[in-house]
């Protein structure tokens, strides 16, 4: 790969790396500075135990001796040191991003062992990582507004919508070229693109500006570029707010949709057609607006964090009809499922867990992850962004922030059991 910045890993124990913000003419991130290192990242992290008030410790047998030989020693307890913690956490600078407000996404691309990641409104850029966490590859102004992604089917290019303009940014993935794709309206106002999904060979755009009555779904014809604004052929009700998109390889031709600005969200299954939606089943949340979607691997069930309730909604695709939950707490912001259906569900929770581990259909988490603040930090604790969530072989990646960082994300890696 090109333009490798190599983060100070821990010699022992997690520790946090902060990727450098100056880069070199030719583009490439430098090496990011390693800020801490030597301590564990979680707030719920094991300390050692104490001995029981009031329990005396347990006698040393007495050393036996004879009139001949001398007593043996008692041999001296050696100190073991622990196995160094897996953790990583990368500090990423991101210009505009503000906390708590509106992350943009992140995208795992297995085939390149990278991780891609944008920062929503107000941002511009796409930092690109290793599944390690190493910063190969920053590219700033590219995308205005730099919101939702998707890979092209061939997994050669990296779409990315430029959410404060009306046109989306593509990333050739083998050479780094540019392009850039329109995504408007014919009279000149803005749509502000949100997320992007491939289904029945046609990409489909989903588009609304903060604070306008008017969002949709629009079309990409790919053979001509044409952009189609208005793409949804048959739908119950009006589209008020930009949709986060869903689609699964198993059921090519299926588009789920979930409204990220009303409360309760609007929640569509459509069927993509070679030129427009149709919808077939409709429904909303129980509570808030949709901040990820994850389609179980046969497209049959989606998962749908919306902060409340709380916890995390199976609903059957078919008719959006509830069917399982996954029990967590307040206030669920993010979801993903690994290929074989392990669930992976976040909350933003300052005080609790916020990543829950589940296999497919259990109620009981095989595992839970906490963040609390970085090591060798005195902060408040960082708190799971919405849809900060993704996961990839045994590695969970999440995106933390924090009142006090501005304009800063923290990648963190965690190893599943």
């Amino acid at each position: 790969m090109v333009g490798v910045g190599v983060l100070a890993l821990l010699a022992a124990g997690a520790g946090t790396a902060v990727a450098g913000g100056d880069r070199p003419a030719d583009g490439r991130t430098a090496a990011p500075q390693l800020v801490a290192a030597g301590g564990t990242t979680a707030k719920a992290d094991k300390t050692t135990r104490s001995p029981q008030p009031g329990r005396k410790p347990r006698p040393t047998a007495s050393p036996t001796s004879s009139p001949t030989t001398s007593p043996t020693p008692t041999p001296t307890p050696t100190a073991t040191t622990p196995p160094p913690s897996t953790d990583v956490n990368v500090q990423i600078p991101i210009p505009g991003y503000v906390t708590n407000f509106r992350f943009g996404d992140i995208v795992v691309d297995e085939a390149r062992s990278r991780v891609y990641i944008t920062g929503g409104k107000g941002t511009d850029g796409l930092i690109v990582t290793d599944l390690a966490g190493n910063v190969l590859r920053t590219l700033p102004g590219i995308a205005p507004g730099a919101a939702g992604m998707t890979l092209s089917p061939d997994g050669r290019k990296l779409y990315i919508a430029a959410g404060d303009q009306d046109w989306l940014r593509i990333v050739d993935l083998d050479t780094w070229e540019l392009d850039g794709q329109f995504a408007g309206k014919t009279d000149g106002t803005m749509t502000c693109p949100k997320d992007m999904a491939f289904a029945a060979g046609q990409l489909w755009v989903s588009w609304g500006c903060e604070n306008e009555p008017t969002a949709g779904i629009g079309r990409v014809d790919l053979a001509t570029g044409k952009f189609d604004v208005y793409a949804v052929d048959a739908i119950d009700q009006r589209i008020t707010s930009a949709m986060l998109l869903a689609t699964s390889p198993a059921q090519p031709d299926m588009l789920i949709a979930g409204a990220t600005g009303t409360s309760p969200a609007l929640l569509v299954r459509f069927e993509a057609t070679a030129t427009g939606l149709i919808q077939r089943a409709i429904s909303r949340t129980d509570g808030g607006s949709v901040a990820q979607l994850a389609l179980t691997p046969d497209g049959t069930e989606v998962i749908v964090p919306s902060g409340a309730p709380y916890y995390h909604p199976v609903l059957r695709t078919s008719d959006l009809v509830e069917v399982h939950r996954y029990p967590t707490v307040p206030y669920p912001n993010a979801v993903a499922i690994r290929p074989d259906g392990l669930v992976v569900a976040g909350t933003d929770s300052s005080y609790d867990k916020d990543v829950w581990v589940f296999e497919s259909g259990a109620t009981t988490p095989t595992a839970t992850y906490e963040f609390g603040h970085l090591p060798n930090q005195e902060t408040w604790a960082h708190n799971l962004v919405n849809g900060g969530l993704a996961v990839s072989g045994n590695k969970i990646y999440a995106v933390t922030d924090q009142l006090a960082e501005p304009e800063m994300v923290t990648l963190r890696i965690r190893t599943l059991p």
